[in-house]
């Protein structure tokens, strides 16, 4: 593990927060960065494969999807097909489980919504119970 790196108990505890998508970064990340990319294609294959990743300070991986048709886990079987990489103090991201549940939409847009839900990830403000509570009434009359 790199000496400036979460552990994993830190990496979970981010995941597991419920967090709030504010505004797109400019800058250099300083916090977490959820991202989307899609490589370009090997020739004869039609088109890219996407992934998605959280990162901590746009260096650490913490968590991240992506497809390949066979992985090697350093901490236990091969993973064939669409899998999660997961963060953990001896091997960092190169950890890999099956994604659970798979991602049917497989595009990049796809994959973004896919670790927005998973790794509980909210686009906006957090509402307050009351608000909530208006905009329901609101949504009735």
């Amino acid at each position: 593990m790199r000496p400036e790196g979460p552990t994993q108990d830190e990496a979970d505890a981010l995941v597991r927060a419920r967090k709030y998508v504010k505004a797109l970064a400019t800058r250099q990340p300083t916090r977490l960065l959820m991202m989307a990319s899609a490589k370009k294609a090997p020739s004869g294959i039609p088109k890219p494969t996407p992934s998605a990743a959280l990162e901590l300070a746009g260096r650490f991986r913490i968590r991240g999807i992506n497809y390949s048709i066979q992985h090697d886990c350093p901490s236990g079987p091969v993973v064939r097909g669409w899998h999660e990489h997961i963060w953990t103090n001896q091997y960092e991201d190169r950890v890999v489980i099956v994604a659970r549940p798979a991602p049917r939409d497989q595009t990049m847009q796809g994959l973004f919504r896919w670790g927005l839900k998973k790794w509980n990830i909210a686009i906006g403000e957090p509402s307050s119970r009351n608000q909530r509570g208006k905009e329901k009434k609101a949504r009735h009359r």
